[in-house]
């Protein structure tokens, strides 16, 4: 008898220790997609979020930053204007339709024009995108992520249920005088 319970109380254990203690490794998260481009003349980066698509550039000599150019982004044959943002010293991209196709898994090629005062430059670079939208439901349920932590721990709560009550049931039989 003690034998069981003591089965039981392993398999329970060791079956949800991992999900109510955290230690299960979650999904990896998504990576913020990121585009750099270099010319000897400047150096920009854009990095693709909830709010669209957020450039910064810098000169290539000092690293001093471009405040107030003109940035025009093309992909596909379609162009968007970047808008500068003083209180942030970066630039915007915020039209949905012309980012929706950058949001899709995959490659982008990029070209960025940009207008700094009398010096003028084109830049080429490409937009990575590794996780998408399709790969949401991936991570809400992996293990140790909310709901994918008390789907992989089901399975062991039921099983150490079935047990402890099979080995309770079992001890009551003994104790009555009935057959084990």
């Amino acid at each position: 008898m003690k034998f069981w319970l003591f089965l039981a109380l392993t398999v329970v254990g060791l079956l949800s220790r991992p999900v109510l203690a955290g230690t299960v490794p979650a999904a990896t998260p998504a990576a913020t997609p990121l585009v750099v481009m270099e010319s000897e003349s400047f150096e920009a980066v854009g990095r693709l979020n909830e709010e669209g698509l957020v450039w910064w550039v810098d000169r290539a000599d000092s690293n001093a930053p471009v405040l107030g150019a003109t940035l025009e982004v093309e992909r596909d044959g379609k162009t968007a204007q970047a808008l500068f943002r003083p209180e942030q010293g970066d630039y915007l991209i915020a039209d949905r339709e012309w980012l929706q196709p950058l949001r899709a898994v995959g490659h982008h090629p990029l070209a960025l024009t940009l207008i700094a005062g009398t010096d003028s430059d084109l830049l080429a670079g490409e937009l990575q995108v590794e996780n998408g939208p399709e790969t949401a439901l991936t991570v809400a349920l992996a293990p140790g992520s909310g709901l994918g932590g008390v789907l992989w721990a089901l399975p062991g709560f039921l099983l150490g249920a079935l047990a402890l009550r099979w080995g309770w049931q079992r001890l009551r039989r003994q104790r009555r005088g009935g057959v084990a």
